[in-house]
């Protein structure tokens, strides 16, 4: 968002600042106008990572996990061991896929 600085009134400039509260971003002067610039993030550190992946395994990991259990104790037949196989690549993939979202920061 821009406001020329010739047409800046203090209701335009509140409303630039409500605008950038509510979007994550920050007004700088670019000499002949204000505009809205997005804040930075800084990269999450290792411990919030960690608490992502954790959660994740939580909500997508353990269901599977869980019935790959159930599936163990029942007979074993060849439709429960395919079963067991498929669960068993698609919680891999999951384990890939969430290590590839949260990955740790690399310490320099």
């Amino acid at each position: 968002m821009i406001i020329y600085k010739k047409d800046l009134t203090n209701k335009t400039y509140a409303d630039l600042a409500v605008y950038c509260n509510q979007n994550e971003c920050h007004i700088e002067d670019k000499g002949d106008y204000l505009e809205s610039v997005p804040n930075e993030r800084p990269a999450p550190t290792k411990e919030e990572q960690r608490q992502k992946r954790a959660e994740a395994y939580r909500v997508e990991v353990d269901p599977i996990t869980s019935q790959i259990s159930r599936l163990r104790d029942e007979e074993q037949t060849s439709k429960i061991i395919e079963e067991i196989n498929e669960l068993l690549k698609k919680r891999n993939e999951l384990v890939l896929d969430i290590q590839e979202r949260y990955p740790y920061p690399v310490e320099e």
